[in-house]
């Protein structure tokens, strides 16, 4: 048997790495080298007398190969540190990020002890390839809403008209400093960013990038050990204090620039400290990136809207969506908020339908002046991560009764005081009860009556068109720069027409002695019919879809 056992071309001492199997059991791979076993095999080597090359190859093979405790591992560092590594490492980075990558002003804080503390972790990649990896991470392996692309994506246009993606993301890393996080970082560790909420340095590198156009998201790279797989994703920073975060989760990530918002800080201390997850303002941002728009809920927001508008199909739902929800305030539901709404002190009352596992979920609520019926409940999972999605909820809200709130739509939303409305709750009701269940409230049906008669420029037949072809020379299409305004001077003469003398009705089933040339059956649509004498001598039939397909709008014709 010879002195030296052969690995990949390398000559390392046989006894040595016969002891440290005894020492982890290797075989089955049940125990890790201990403290004292490391300085046992650190004395074996050295056995009285000056430490060979293969001897001290040896133990740094050791190191970087077999499982060690941590105190262990951070001995062993401390007693043999990579020969020639400070300036060997920070050559590597030097020439990988200023040569490879053209990075000239780029900056880093990344000490040759924590690349040490790595290496002697193990893995099979070396550091130059660690580095062009944490660099590939932010340039093309973006995960999330919140990654360096994605914020690039969503601040810059000039990543949007088909440029150099690559290079135009290399300015924004230029302007840049670059963290490596030590493998044994806890939250008690004092640094200049925060930890990741799960920080794998078992399989991972991890490393920090910090850009002021940014700011307080950081961007998070992890480097695989063993395989070449690197990701990027982002994360809100508290560095800045929770203020600063909700404003930039609002008016940053999620883009509105009216939104209120009702978040005190000491109640998310206060979640935070009795039910910890993950980091706050990840959370508020996926709630107002994502869970406003989420459209899973049979009761989602983007529901109850189809309930309300005349879906105008040049006008994406989602930007609706965000005017709507750009009117609203936002709300972190407390802790205790079934004592609050029973005591009727709570900021955001909520119904005792919805009971939230608040042990498992970040709860908001959303109040839209603009859709004063509706309400959202927001929700997203406590240990999510950066690309999970969070959900809405909707519910009607309104205490008045519901003659006042026919009134409220009619007056204080459409301003058609002279427009006599024939609407029977009763009616609705049983209707509902008849073909079955929808979630549809009756001032909402009316809401979407009244803006089907003043936005449907589809239906050749319909009001928006008669009143146009009626007023050709007074409002003439061609003297208008834009669609926009000409409409708007056409829907301000239909409330005219409705406000002198015009009718609204809500049909209950097909009317025998006129029904509908369409053949539309009450079964299917809700059925209004509207009569505007001072336009035409007709009736105009209002038809609304009950459980609408995708696309399908409300419409109207005459009758």
């Amino acid at each position: 048997m010879t002195y030296y056992r052969i690995i990949g071309g390398i000559r390392y001492d046989r006894s040595l790495l016969a002891a440290a199997d005894a020492c982890t059991n290797q075989g089955r791979n049940e125990f890790r080298i201990s403290l004292a076993e490391i300085q046992y095999l650190y004395r074996l080597a050295a056995d009285g007398r000056t430490m060979t090359d293969v001897e001290r190859r040896t133990l740094h093979y050791i190191g970087q190969h077999y499982r060690l405790t941590d105190k262990a591992r951070r001995w062993l560092l401390e007693q043999l540190p990579i020969p020639g590594a400070d300036d060997d490492l920070q050559r590597t980075l030097q020439r990988v990020l200023r040569q490879e990558y053209g990075l000239a002003n780029l900056r880093y804080d990344i000490s040759s002890a924590t690349v040490q503390q790595y290496l002697h972790g193990g893995g099979s990649r070396d550091w130059e390839g660690i580095v062009q990896g944490a660099v590939e991470a932010f340039l093309r392996g973006s995960q999330g809403r919140l990654s360096l692309v994605a914020r690039v994506a969503q601040r810059d246009p000039l990543y949007n008209e088909g440029g150099n993606m690559e290079a135009l993301l290399k300015t924004y890393l230029d302007r840049s400093v670059l963290f490596l996080i030590p493998p044994d970082a806890t939250a008690d560790t004092p640094l200049p960013y925060d930890l990741p909420y799960l920080l794998d340095a078992t399989n991972f590198w991890t490393f920090v990038l910090q850009c002021p156009d940014f700011e307080p998201v950081e961007f998070l790279a992890f480097v695989h050990r063993e395989q070449p797989f690197q990701y990027s994703k982002g994360q809100f920073s508290t560095k800045a204090g929770l203020d600063a975060v909700i404003t930039a989760a609002i008016r940053q990530g999620g883009q509105f620039g009216q939104m209120k918002w009702h978040i005190p800080v000491e109640e998310i201390q206060r979640q935070l400290a009795l039910l910890p997850g993950q980091n706050f303002g990840n959370a508020l941002f996926a709630v107002v990136d994502s869970g406003i728009f989420n459209q899973e809920s049979s009761t989602s927001f983007a529901d109850f809207l189809r309930q309300e508008i005349w879906p105008d199909p040049e006008v994406a739902l989602r930007e609706i969506m965000r005017a709507y929800a750009d009117t609203g305030t936002l709300h972190l539901i407390p802790l205790d908020y079934r004592a609050q709404t029973n005591s009727g002190t709570a900021a955001f009352p909520v119904p005792e339908q919805h009971a939230f596992w608040m042990d498992g979920e970040w709860v908001f609520g959303l109040e839209m002046p603009r859709s004063t019926a509706v309400r959202l409940i927001l929700t997203t999972r406590r240990e999510a991560s950066d690309g999970d999605l969070a959900w809405n909820d909707g519910f009607v809200h309104d205490p008045l009764p519901i003659g006042e709130q026919l009134q409220k739509v009619v007056i204080g939303e459409f301003q058609l005081d002279g427009l006599q409305i024939t609407v029977s709750e009763a009616a609705f009701e049983a209707q509902r009860q008849q073909f079955g269940p929808d979630w549809r409230q009756l001032p909402a049906l009316l809401r979407q009556a009244l803006n089907t008669l003043l936005h449907d420029y589809l239906s050749p037949n319909g009001v928006f068109n008669g009143t146009a072809n009626a007023n050709r020379e007074a409002v003439d299409p061609t003297h208008f720069e834009e669609t926009g305004a000409y409409r708007a001077a056409i829907r301000h003469l239909i409330k005219g027409y409705l406000r002198a003398g015009g009718t609204l009705e809500f049909l209950p089933g097909i009317p025998e002695e006129n029904p509908l040339p369409g053949g539309e059956k009450a079964e299917q649509n809700w059925l209004f019919r509207a009569v505007l004498p001072s336009l035409a001598d007709h009736y105009f039939w209002i038809v609304i879809p009950r459980w609408p397909e995708e696309e399908q709008r409300p419409y109207n014709y005459i009758g």
